[in-house]
């Protein structure tokens, strides 16, 4: 499996056997989650269980020569360069882009319940000019009533008029 973004680059092994091991060691609970988390946004302490575990796992020395030095600040870069590129594959979205998302979220939220208010405004005008579309469907009932009985009228009318024109030529 390729990292995104990579074509042809070659898979850093030992980033799967720290985060294999890694997994292995969370079975006794969230405290691990948690001195991750402090470790990775603290920097990559040299100091502490998970800088002996990713040691372990990068095959580093303890930190006593600038040799020791550059291969661990190599190491942590490389360790931060995969990680970038797998977290968003595991689901993990970088604290930055939900924060931006969220404020995002909220001012949709925002315009929608200052559109919604618009609306209601809109509506109750309409309402009070008699204009609101229950007010134009009745209107439009009552004016199909009247055109109707008008041409009920009419029929009415052409139908008692030929009796009685002939009603009076009888006579």
């Amino acid at each position: 499996m390729q990292a995104p973004g990579r074509r042809s680059a070659s898979v850093d092994h030992q980033f799967f056997k720290f985060w294999g091991e890694f997994l292995l060691q969370t079975a006794d609970g969230q405290r691990k989650l948690e001195e991750l988390n402090r470790w990775i946004h603290g920097g990559f302490s040299p100091s502490g269980e998970m800088a002996d575990l990713f040691r372990k796992c990068y095959g580093l020395q303890t930190l006593a020569s600038p040799d020791s030095t550059n291969a661990w600040q190599k190491a942590t870069a490389d360790f931060h360069k995969a990680f970038k590129a797998y977290a968003p594959l595991w689901g993990w979205v970088p604290l930055e882009r939900y924060d931006q998302l969220k404020r995002e979220k909220e001012r949709l939220e925002a315009q929608i319940a200052d559109q919604t208010r618009l609306i209601q405004q809109l509506e109750a005008i309409l309402d009070d000019k008699d204009l609101g579309h229950m007010s134009l469907i009745t209107r439009f009932q009552n004016l199909v009533t009247d055109q109707g009985k008008a041409f009920d009228d009419l029929m009415q009318a052409l139908q008692a008029s030929p009796e009685e024109s002939d009603d009076a030529k009888r006579k």
